[in-house]
């Protein structure tokens, strides 16, 4: 019975939970849907109010402004009569009358300038010329208006009458003076401010000095290159249309150094002025509205705090007597969620940093391959022309190979640096000789090794060749043995060692794969090891997954073992791991290997043959070397130092190819070759390139060009080109 009781009691305290639940969350939803309608009735009403205060204010504004021009019309017309009545007195007298007119009203009026016909300035107390006009409206037949820079470098409005006998009498008005007493006194919220524009969108008053004179959109995007005004434009082309409105727009307050972006909202009024008008407009921080708006939700709030007061301690009674006993587990899901979410945001932190360092790398060497090429080129000829010169014998000779060969190998560090850091990479596949390629990527093992890491190669790959990326592959040979390096940590006798063999296909049945191609019969095999600390079972099969490292936080992405898997599957080859905890890791990598062989390229022009060459490059030492050297090889051949230079020599003779530079003077050589595609379809077209880019490699299969070459360049390296894309067009 007294089990009975218990289970009558707490079926009546579930009971009453449900309904004290219904009643608080019933209580909960007409309380956030009557406070949520109010607030928004009470927000749009104040946002109303201000618009129309706004609306009000460009109104008077606009109004102020047609009187004050309409007083200085009448000023100038007045004038123009007193100058024709004393046109039979003394020049002097007159010039008094238009001196008094200056004096008595300034601060406004900065000066009045009579000009002749032709105009020379008769009469100018400042003696003020004007340097540039940004912007002119007629205001009758015989009156304008402008917008001019003196030559103190000041801007004025301008109020010109133009008389019949070709003379003209203006009213200069000291425009800041305007502006400072009558406009930028208005201020609207915490950034507001009025401004003045033109019927062409030329601004004429604004807080910002530097936007005087200038056009809204094409100005601003001068003076803050990569701002969006998209926004701005759609209510610009209302105000230009002379519209009275009111909108909400996103732009910038230019007066701000930080140059923010925000919602902002502007009034606007036309003022007619003659045959054309003026744009008198406020604009005002959309959120500087809600400072009224929150005042009076405090009020509210005060009103209702009784009665949340109490709801409130029903709902944390409740919650006491229901949710004590999962508190601490949804404590522990809230923290696991929470920490989880913070290692992901961490993580994704880290990979954009590491590949904005990534991109800054990519631009840095490209600009220094390109520089160190142009240098390179001369060194590397005239040692070439020496050693054609110089007697074998003699001490010069030797001195000549020395430099030759220095140069030599700076060109192939330039390579493999370019190669590693490009920000575009070559996707296009070629044949590689695969001993050369390995050891230009050892190369670079070698300069990250630490002291206490010893590194050694054994390759049996010579005359071996592969289709690939070049880039790609040195990329996979970094991140392998970079991993090797961080395995092996400080350890004194640290050790990477690479092999490479030739194997038959069958050599991969070992690793169990469910199918094997019989594309290829032979597989290059590199096998990649080191004696560091090893790997679990549990961590082999995670390590190709993106963002799973086991370095410490900061030290790795987790992508380079990713970023390797997916090169290798396009290079259609295999990789597989070994590891032994506190033993070392062996990483093999399965690549096809290619019968066909590289061929050693020709330097030689085309044999038996009249070659006229065309070089285009802005390195005038490039040119005068490229000149002397085709000159002893007897080619004939024209250089020139840009695009438009390279198109008339086209029009003037008759070439069979032409070899540019990958960009000159911000041209590109693939876009003025296609441009020239039609009209001389014949000529063979070359472009050398600092690195080869996608660009280069899509031109070269739509056959837009016809061969690329690596600077520096060489004279053989150009004959050598032609003679390629002679044969590859004949194929």
């Amino acid at each position: 019975m007294k089990k009975s009781k218990t289970q009558k009691k707490q079926r009546n305290e579930q009971k009453n939970f449900w309904i004290m639940g219904l009643i608080f969350g019933t209580i909960l939803f007409l309380f956030g849907y009557l406070g949520g309608t109010a607030w928004k009735g009470y927000k749009e009403g104040i946002i109303d109010q201000q618009k129309e205060q706004m609306l009000l204010t460009v109104q008077s504004m606009g109004f102020n402004l047609r009187l004050t021009i309409q007083e200085y019309m009448a000023d100038l017309e007045g004038l123009c009569q007193t100058e024709k009545r004393y046109d039979m007195i003394s020049q002097t007298e007159n010039w008094e009358i238009l001196d008094d007119y200056t004096a008595t009203h300034a601060p406004y009026v900065w000066d009045v300038v009579l000009e002749d016909k032709d105009g020379t300035i008769i009469r100018s107390s400042k003696g003020g010329q004007i340097i540039s006009t940004s912007t002119q409206m007629e205001l009758s037949e015989t009156i304008s208006l402008s917008q001019s820079k003196m030559e103190n470098g000041n801007s004025y409005l301008v109020v010109q009458n133009q008389k019949r006998d070709g003379r003209s009498l203006a009213i200069i008005l000291d425009e800041e003076v305007y502006y400072q007493n009558l406009i930028s006194g208005i201020r609207l919220g915490t950034n507001g401010y009025a401004l003045v524009k033109d019927s062409k969108g030329v601004i004429m008053m604004h807080p910002d000095r530097k936007q005087w004179g200038i056009e809204t959109i094409s100005g601003r995007q001068e003076l803050y290159p990569g701002v969006d005004l998209k926004s701005l434009e759609n209510m610009l082309d209302s105000q230009l249309r002379g519209e009275e409105d009111i909108l909400e727009y996103y732009s910038y307050w230019w007066t701000s150094p930080d140059l923010e972006r925000v919602k902002k909202i502007s009034a606007y009024t036309p003022v007619q002025m003659g045959k054309d008008f003026l744009v008198v407009s406020a604009v005002m921080d959309y959120d500087d509205i809600y400072v009224p708006i929150v005042s009076g939700i405090y009020k509210m709030i005060l009103i209702c705090i009784g009665f949340l007061g109490s709801v409130l301690l029903l709902g944390i009674y409740l919650y006491r007597i229901v949710a004590q006993s999962k508190k601490d587990k949804a404590e522990i899901l809230y923290l696991q969620e929470l920490n989880r979410i913070l290692q992901e945001m961490h993580q994704s932190e880290e990979t954009i940093a590491h590949q904005q360092r990534l991109q800054i790398m990519g631009t840095m060497t490209g600009g220094i391959a390109h520089e160190f090429n142009n240098l390179l080129t001369p060194i590397m000829g005239y040692a070439d022309l020496l050693l054609m010169e110089l007697p074998e014998d003699s001490e010069a000779y030797e001195e000549a190979v020395e430099i030759y060969e220095a140069s030599a190998k700076a060109k192939e560090l330039i390579q493999q640096i370019s190669s590693l850091s490009r920000k575009n990479m070559e996707t296009a596949f070629k044949n590689i000789t695969a001993a050369q390629m390995l050891r230009r990527a050892f190369k670079m093992v070698r300069s990250v090794c630490p002291a206490n890491v010893a590194f050694e190669e054994q390759l049996k790959l010579e005359g071996q060749c592969m289709l690939g990326n070049e880039t790609q592959l040195n990329q996979v040979i970094l991140n392998i043995c970079v991993n090797a390096i961080h395995a092996i940590g400080r350890k004194e006798d640290g050790r990477v060692w690479i092999t490479g063999e030739v194997v038959e296909q069958g050599e991969l049945e070992r690793w169990e794969l469910s199918s094997i191609p019989d594309t290829w019969k032979h597989y290059m095999k590199l096998a990649i090891s080191d004696n560091g600390c090893g790997m679990t079972r549990e961590v082999m099969d995670q390590i190709f997954n993106p963002f799973f490292t086991t370095k410490e936080n900061g030290k790795g992405t987790g992508l380079g073992l990713a970023l390797v898997e997916q090169i290798i599957h396009s290079h259609k080859g295999y990789i597989f791991v070994e590891s032994t905890v506190g033993v070392g890791s062996t990483f093999y990598l399965y690549f096809p290997v290619n019968e066909q062989k590289v061929q050693e390229e020709e330097i030689h022009g085309p044999d038996g043959e009249e070659l006229r060459l065309l070089v285009a490059d802005d390195n005038a030492k490039v040119l005068k070397l490229l000149e002397r050297n085709f000159a002893k090889l007897g080619v004939s051949a024209d250089f020139c130092m840009n695009f438009e230079e390279a198109g008339k020599l086209l029009k003037e003779k008759k070439y069979d190819a032409m070899a540019a530079e990958q960009a000159i003077q911000g041209r590109s050589a693939v876009d003025f070759f296609m441009a020239i595609q039609g009209r001389y379809p014949e000529l063979i077209k070359i472009v050398m390139a600092d690195y080869i880019t996608r660009e280069l490699a899509e031109a070269k299969d739509r056959k837009v060009i016809d061969e690329y070459i690596d600077k520096p360049v060489s004279d053989a390296a150009i004959l050598g080109a032609v003679k390629r894309g002679r044969a590859g067009r004949r194929m």
